[in-house]
C-alpha cells in the first residue's frame, strides 16, 4: 500500500492525496488505509519479499487499500488542468473518503488460500472453502494494463472535465462532488459484479481446475471490463506461469523470513 501511492495533486479543498498520515484537514480521523480495512479477512496475509539496497526482507502483505477513483487519472485529468483550475478549487472533495476506498486481495492472497505452499514450494489444496474476500477482483490484476480499470476510470475523468467547461464553470462545488461521488458508487457496483462473474471467484477457481479448464475461468478476478480481461490459462496439474510465480515468491519470502 505503500510506494506507489506516492503520488497525487490537491488543489484548494479538492485532495487527490493520498496521504499517509492523512492530511491534517482531511476528514474523519482515519487514513484512506484505515479507513477500508476488511474485518472479516484481515487476518489472511502472505510473505512477500523486498529486495531493497539495505539487504532483502519480507513482510505479511494484509489487503490493498484502492481508490476507486483513482489517483493517477484524478490529479492529471481533473485536478492538473489549469482550464478547470479554478472550480477544482471551489469544490470540496477528498480522494481518500471511505465511499471511495475499497479493500481488495492480491494474488498471493488467492494463491495462498487455494494451495499449500512451504519454503520448498507449493501444491493445490482440496476441498479449500470459498475466502472470506471472494468475489473481489484482484487488484494487480488488469489495473494498469492498456484499456484496463485505470483507463476507464482515465475516460470518464476526461467527461467530466469537459463537462465543467461545457457548463461554463458552473459545475462546481456540491454538483461536482456529487458527480465524483455518484461516479464512485458506479465502479464500486462494476467491480462486484466484475467479481460475481462466472458466479463468482470461488467458483471460478475450480473451472481452472477441470481438463479442460473454462478458458473464461480468470474473469472474476480480473479488474477490466469483460471485453478487456487479459486471459490466463490454469492448466489443472500444474499450474500456470502466473500462479507458478507467485507460489515461488511466497516460497522465496518464506524461506527468508524463517
Amino acid at each position: 500500500m505503500a510506494g506507489d501511492h506516492d503520488r497525487g495533486k490537491r488543489e484548494g479543498q479538492f485532495c487527490a492525496v493520498p496521504a499517509n498520515p492523512k492530511c491534517d484537514d482531511c476528514p474523519g480521523s482515519k487514513t484512506y488505509i484505515e479507513v477500508c480495512k476488511p474485518t472479516d479477512w484481515f487476518g489472511h496475509t502472505f510473505k512477500r519479499l523486498v529486495k531493497a539496497k539495505a539487504g532483502a526482507f519480507t513482510f505479511d502483505k494484509k489487503y490493498e487499500a484502492h481508490h476507486i477513483l483513482c489517483v493517477a487519472p484524478v490529479s492529471e485529468h481533473l485536478v492538473a488542468l489549469p482550464a478547470i483550475e479554478k472550480v477544482i478549487r471551489q469544490t470540496k472533495w477528498c480522494i481518500n473518503n471511505a465511499d471511495n476506498m475499497i479493500a481488495m486481495p492480491l494474488w498471493g492472497h488467492t494463491v495462498k488460500w487455494y494451495c499449500t505452499i512451504t519454503a520448498a514450494g507449493g501444491s493445490a489444496a482440496a476441498g479449500v472453502d470459498a475466502p472470506p474476500f471472494a468475489n473481489i477482483p484482484q487488484h494487480d490484476y488488469d489495473h494498469n494494463c492498456k484499456e484496463g480499470y485505470t483507463y476507464e476510470i482515465e475516460v470518464e475523468c476526461k467527461k467530466l472535465a469537459d463537462a465543467i467547461e461545457e457548463s461554463g464553470h458552473a459545475l462546481k462545488g456540491e454538483k461536482l462532488e456529487g458527480k465524483l461521488n455518484k461516479l464512485s458508487g458506479q465502479f464500486r457496483t462494476e467491480l462486484s459484479t466484475r467479481g460475481n462473474r462466472k458466479e463468482g471467484t470461488h467458483n471460478a477457481w475450480a473451472l481452472g481446475g477441470k481438463e479442460p479448464p473454462d478458458p473464461q475461468w480468470c474473469h472474476p478476478f480480473s479488474m477490466a471490463s469483460d471485453s478487456k480481461v487479459s486471459t490466463k490459462g490454469f492448466p489443472a496439474r500444474n499450474f500456470n506461469e502466473a500462479v507458478a510465480k507467485w507460489i515461488k515468491r511466497i516460497a522465496t519470502a518464506i524461506s527468508h523470513g524463517a
